[in-house]
């Protein structure tokens, strides 16, 4: 579930830069609107890469 969080986030954060990159937003607008998906995607990772830890871990007791 959080792996197509992160996934639809990250499509999400490409699409905005590929607007950037056409010149179809600012790079202000870009900043504004990407901030916050940035963020929520630096917490999934860290979510996921987490429980992926904890779960490793369990499975080697």
């Amino acid at each position: 579930m959080k792996e197509k969080e992160l996934e639809d986030l990250t499509q999400r954060l490409n699409d905005l830069f590929s607007k950037l990159i056409k010149g179809i937003i600012t790079e202000d607008e870009f900043k504004d609107l990407s901030d916050e998906l940035y963020k929520r995607q630096t917490r999934l990772r860290y979510t996921i890469e987490l429980q992926k830890g904890l779960h490793q871990r369990e499975s080697s007791k």
